[in-house]
């Protein structure tokens, strides 16, 4: 079904998810309201250093909190629940931003200190920050991490460095020569005036050529001493420069390599390299449309070609082995949202076994850091499945053993292979699985009445195929696709729905009906697909 008038402007209020239905014009609205915050706290200091333009400022105060106070009657009015909205920790703070200005409104009745202090209170709505974290977290870790790649493929630290020696030299060189040439020559020497030595200097390690060379031998050998030092750090400087050239040209056509100082979070972990790493990076790019980083663990890291540029923006690569802590640990394992572990083919000679040994290591591995991530592993052999299955919550897929199902339904099914590839494909017309919790009003009712329930919304195109019953700790362990018996406490068509539950949907993009949990969205449970 199509959203309403209610849950669009809901989501123009709300700080902004990207979904695929988010308008950008909620962006806009955030950026609007933070700068608005801004400015009517940056009125109080100026109304104490002006005092005569006050009265404008008071105006834009009122023009302010008039546009505040609509801010939290649209808020309310949208609210899920406009009972209780009132007394929600973000609804306080938005009233606590509007009610110093319309008490002072009544300043007749209040005494002149409180008059002022309540002109101060003003600044409690920079609590509202408060609402957009995210999108100050974001801001925060985007200019930190751009700055770090910036620093490590422009050598920009070692240039710094260099810089900053010169300038030491340059302030020492300059008031030695003063004092030398003043006590020993006198105002004749031309680095007697000091802030003319300074520019002589200056000259002397830049080019190394200077018309006015000191006048006694002491300043002389001084003189010579600083321009071979300026020589050295014009050889240093131009050998960083071509550096930077030569590692730029080398790179070309390449991913770029993680700055070993940049932090990750809310990323896609792809760990090892084999062919199938470009359309695994494809199929990931198409979904996501890059708003999460993938980053590339692989001994082969620094090797790997960029198959086309418009999806590679957001992907990087991590030179190491991937069994290795130190460089997991740079992966920032941890904060990652999904980890795929790929067969590795880096040694042609291994045996299917040996790398899904390989694969298997890697893991337990990453399980160390991050227990509770999602992950998928790629298995050569269908033996190694017998290990695997000590490692719960974990998504082992054996590619032959899938294959050889897909010709089984084939060949009952001429055709059948369209669909799955339909579905198994992100395109911008093709279809996904999503599981969405039950909504309330489904709870207690049977599987057929929900399938009943949802081919009424004809708005949005979505089908009810399956439930999703797994344990809280395991979950996606225990799918059943239409289920037609009544084993593991299910009887179709009398499926009992509990709130527990995930109903199983083949839609084009999560629905619209089933708001996301932001502690969800906030954590990377939820990948949104645009």
């Amino acid at each position: 079904m199509n959203p309403s008038y209610k849950d669009i402007i809901y989501e123009l209020m709300e700080p902004y998810q990207g979904r695929f239905h988010s308008s950008f014009t909620s962006l806009i609205v955030d950026i609007f309201i933070i700068f608005c915050i801004l400015m009517s706290c940056l009125l109080i200091p100026l109304g104490y250093y002006f005092p005569r333009w006050d009265p404008f400022f008071w105006q834009l105060e009122i023009g302010f909190i008039v546009l505040f106070s609509i801010e939290y009657l649209i808020r309310w009015a949208v609210a899920s629940n406009p009972l209780t909205y009132p007394f929600t920790f973000f609804a306080i703070i938005d009233f606590l931003a509007i009610m110093p200005t319309l008490l002072v409104l009544h300043a007749d009745f209040i005494f002149l200190p409180f008059f002022r202090g309540l002109r101060l209170l003003r600044l409690l709505r920079l609590l509202k920050f408060i609402r957009y974290r995210i999108f100050f977290y974001r801001l925060y870790f985007g200019i930190k991490n751009r700055a770090s790649a910036l620093t490590h493929h422009y050598h920009l630290k070692q240039l710094r460095l260099l810089f900053l020696v010169t300038l030491i030299f340059w302030i020492i060189g300059s008031n030695l020569l003063y004092f030398t040439e003043t006590r020993l020559v006198g105002i004749a020497s031309p680095y007697s005036n000091y802030w003319q030595a300074y520019w002589h200097i200056i000259i002397v390690l830049v080019s190394g050529i200077e018309d006015k060379e000191p006048l006694s031998l002491l300043g002389r050998i001084e003189v010579s001493f600083f321009l071979i030092i300026g020589i050295c750090f014009a050889g240093l400087v131009t050998a960083e420069l071509v550096s930077i050239l030569v590692k730029k040209m080398n790179r070309s056509g390449k991913i770029q390599l993680k700055a070993p100082t940049s932090r990750l979070h809310h990323h896609i972990v792809i760990i090892a390299f084999n062919p199938h790493l470009y359309n695994v990076i494809k199929q990931i790019s198409a979904a996501i449309k890059g708003r999460n980083q993938i980053l590339i663990v692989s001994r082969r890291g620094n090797k790997i070609n960029i198959a086309d540029p418009r999806q590679y923006k957001k992907v990087i690569a991590l030179y190491g082995d991937p069994l290795n802590r130190t460089v997991l640990k740079q992966a920032w394992i941890n904060k990652a949202s999904r980890v795929v572990i790929l067969s590795s083919d880096i040694d042609q000679n291994d045996t299917s076994s040996e790398r899904d040994n390989q694969s298997l290591m890697k893991t337990i591995a990453a399980l160390s850091f991050n227990p509770t991530v999602n992950m998928t592993v790629e298995l050569q052999t269908t033996d190694s499945l017998r290990y695997a299955s000590q490692l719960a919550g974990v998504n082992f897929i054996v590619s032959r053993e899938y294959g050889e199902r897909l010709i089984g339904q084939a060949v009952m099914n001429p055709g059948v292979t369209e669909i799955y590839t339909s579905l198994m494909t992100y395109t911008d017309d093709s279809s996904e699985f999503y599981l969405i919790p039950v909504p309330e009003e489904l709870i207690g009712k049977t599987l057929k009445q929900a399938q009943l329930f949802f081919l009424d919304l004809d708005e949005e195109s979505f089908i009810l195929v399956g439930i999703d019953r797994s344990p809280k700790d395991f979950p996606g362990t225990n799918f059943k696709l239409n289920p037609v018996s009544d084993e593991n406490g299910f009887a179709s068509p009398g499926v009992i729905l509990e709130k527990r539950d995930n109903l199983i949907l083949i839609a084009y993009e999560f629905p619209t009906f089933a708001r996301m949990d932001k502690d969800d969205l906030w954590k990377g449970r939820i990948l949104l697909r645009h």
